[in-house]
């Protein structure tokens, strides 16, 4: 399978770019795109679509190619991986555990050894719905994935294909695991601090109270945010988004969650995903700037497994590029250069993905990574 991944800033620069890379006789039949919400979809979407271009696409918080960090433009993976080695999902419903149980009996029935990269649109669900939905049905599908942005404005976050794009959906791209390897791992590197508190009263994602004061106070308070909340985009994704709480869950797998808005009448915190009530969290901070070694390190004992690649994908939390700036690019370039191959990526608010001997979970303030390598016949 061969690989090429292209940028630009307009439709016009993606077409010259796309004549550019299959200029050789390059013939993708599947195209990866995450771009910014200002950007022209519906003609992207249309000019995939008259080259018989299957397309995955999802709107973003900024951009990754290989070592760049981009704003306000779109990156492309372009794929030639033969057509029945994949199909593509897409529903819309506010039912998230409903579109992913679908998804995942989608998966299976279409492949007996499926991979899944999922990515959902929406920014009030509950993403463990996600996970449960899959885990309802089969627990061992491979899924990697994140949840769609919108540039840090609050408003909509979108997925698409050469057809349609919602707002309130969920798209997958499922893979013949027997004839392209995927592997991944979601690293997060976040530091807890402080003593555990409880979460007194929760429902699904959003979380009203911690041990007993208004979940707002609580985040104000320890961290003495001067700021007033009434800017509900601009404290969050500034402020909360930075200091995710750290859960435990009864799979035994350990998750951040961090708040994406505030319900300023009740003073609670939506997260991105769910929080249990009688849960016991504690604050996380972001490290320090070794991180972006340690996440290389990390992603890198991947390859004992997946020796060669033919193409990367990034799913990294928003709030992460907001605590490393420029420093973003140097993470994505370290990671890329471990296979040397083609990588794309975006800043989401939410991930997908397994941590190191965990099973698949929801994360905040993650970096998931996906590698693909075509299994030779």
């Amino acid at each position: 399978m061969k690989a090429k991944n292209i940028s630009g800033e307009s439709i016009d620069q993606i077409k010259q770019r796309f004549a550019e890379a299959t200029s050789d006789g390059f013939a993708p039949t599947l195209a990866i795109l995450f771009c910014s919400i200002s950007q022209d979809r519906a003609a992207l979407r249309d000019f995939f679509k008259s080259r018989d271009i299957a397309l995955v696409g999802a709107t973003s918080a900024g951009e990754i190619i290989n070592d760049e960090v981009l704003e306000q433009s779109a990156v492309i993976l372009l794929l030639d991986i033969k057509k029945e080695h994949f199909a593509l999902f897409f529903e819309e419903s506010s039912d998230t555990l409903s579109l992913a149980e679908k998804l995942s009996k989608f998966s299976k029935a279409t492949f007996q050894n499926p991979s899944v990269i999922v990515i959902s649109s929406g920014l009030t669900i509950d993403a463990e719905n996600i996970i449960n939905g899959f885990h309802s049905f089969d627990p061992s599908i491979p899924l990697f994935g994140g949840l769609a942005a919108d540039d840090l404005t609050m408003t909509s976050t979108y997925v698409f294909t050469n057809e349609k794009e919602s707002s309130n959906g969920l798209i997958g791209l499922v893979i013949d695991g027997d004839k392209i390897n995927i592997k991944g791992l979601a690293t997060s590197g976040w530091d807890n601090i402080g003593i555990e508190k409880t979460i007194t009263k929760s429902e699904g994602n959003v979380v009203y109270t911690i041990d007993d004061e208004p979940a707002v106070d609580v985040f104000v308070n320890y961290f003495q945010f001067t700021e007033s909340v009434d800017n509900k985009a601009e404290i969050i994704a500034t402020n909360f988004a930075q200091y995710p709480l750290q859960m435990k869950k009864d799979n035994g797998n350990t998750v951040l969650r961090a708040p994406l808005m505030v319900d300023i009448d009740s003073r609670a915190l939506i997260f991105a995903g769910g929080i249990p009530q009688g849960s016991k969290v504690k604050f996380s901070v972001q490290p320090g700037f070794d991180l972006i070694e340690k996440t290389a390190d990390k992603i890198s004992l991947l390859k004992p497994t997946i020796p060669e690649a033919d193409a990367l994908i990034m799913f990294s939390c928003k709030a992460r590029h907001m605590a490393l700036g420029p420093l973003t690019g140097d993470e994505a370039g370290m990671i890329q250069a471990i296979w040397d191959k083609p990588l794309i990526g975006f800043f989401t608010y939410g991930e997908i993905g397994a941590t190191e001997n965990s099973t698949c979970d929801f994360h905040n303030e993650t970096c998931s990574m996906v590698i693909l390598k075509e299994i030779d016949a």
